[in-house]
């Protein structure tokens, strides 16, 4: 038997290929959704020099700018300018001002932490917002779940009249909002916030933001709150220690753009009986530290 020469050999069959799976298409994470709805990351509407002309007016003890808080005393531009970049992550740099978005996940993670201690403890907690057409949305989901988890939301049905106008606040859902009987309203007036707490009794935990978060801070109250760039003395106050929670954010937003702080919310109530510490009830009504 001859042996063919291998130029005369048929081709070699090649094995076929392996279909390779696609790669898992990652959805975008709430981060990166907050930035791309620009509720974080670059701002819109405040330059560099809008959040300086802030913190001059807040060393200089503007009431305009003090959200209901009095002035700092022995405050600088360096002092305010460190609050800044500790709370919404932005060093001055660049002509457009920013919030960092992991400031922004790290800040509600704590603030809800903080909210389903005080509510599992049975503790009275107020909410507020001075921007409802945006915010009211997630506040009221943050009030539904403090109830459900055994907290006392604090609320009424309205308020008396805070001006000769006859404005008052009305309570959606546990939420205390200012209105003029027509339409809710976005006010930074300390009038509205300070019969909030006439009204109510002493809560252990506000959740509000502008002067709503700052008049209860000057209150002795513990706060939650929600802050946009220009409202940098809730950051001073933060980085001077006070008892507040700063969750920055843009809070002029159409309202469901939020939606991805309302799963980080989910979250962290899953996250939170995930694993208890021993000797702890998995329980919504167990008691939590305070």
């Amino acid at each position: 038997m001859t042996r063919r020469p291998k130029s005369r050999l048929p081709p070699k069959l090649l094995d076929p290929p392996r279909a390779t799976a696609p790669a898992p298409h990652k959805a975008p994470s709430a981060r990166d959704r907050l930035r791309e709805a620009h509720v974080t990351g670059r701002s819109a509407r405040f330059a560099h020099t809008d959040v300086m002309r802030v913190m001059h007016a807040l060393v200089h003890g503007d009431d305009d700018v003090r959200m209901g808080l009095p002035a700092f005393e022995h405050l600088t531009v360096e002092h305010a300018s460190a609050a800044v970049a500790l709370v919404f992550g932005w060093n001055g740099d660049g002509p457009r001002a920013r919030i960092d978005p992991a400031r922004t996940i790290h800040g509600f993670e704590a603030a809800c932490v903080r909210l389903l201690e005080i509510a599992r403890a049975g503790g009275q907690i107020a909410f507020a917002t001075a921007r409802p057409a945006s915010l009211l949305t997630l506040y009221r989901a943050m009030a539904s779940l403090a109830g459900a988890e055994g907290g006392d939301v604090l609320g009424a049905t309205q308020s008396g009249p805070i001006d000769g106008s006859g404005r008052r606040i009305w309570w959606i859902d546990g939420v205390a909002t200012l209105t003029d009987g027509e339409s809710l309203l976005a006010d930074d007036s300390a009038a509205a916030a300070e019969e909030l707490l006439f009204v109510l009794p002493r809560p252990d935990l506000v959740v509000a933001d502008r002067t709503f978060a700052g008049t209860a801070l000057d209150s002795g109250l513990e706060v939650v709150a929600f802050a946009d760039l220009d409202a940098v003395a809730l950051a001073v106050a933060a980085w001077r220690g006070m008892a507040v929670r700063v969750v920055p954010l843009d809070e002029r937003r159409p309202p469901q753009l939020y939606a991805p702080l309302l799963e980080v919310l989910t979250e962290v109530v899953e996250g939170s009986w995930a694993a208890p510490a021993p000797g702890t009830s998995r329980s919504p009504g167990a008691a939590g530290s305070r």
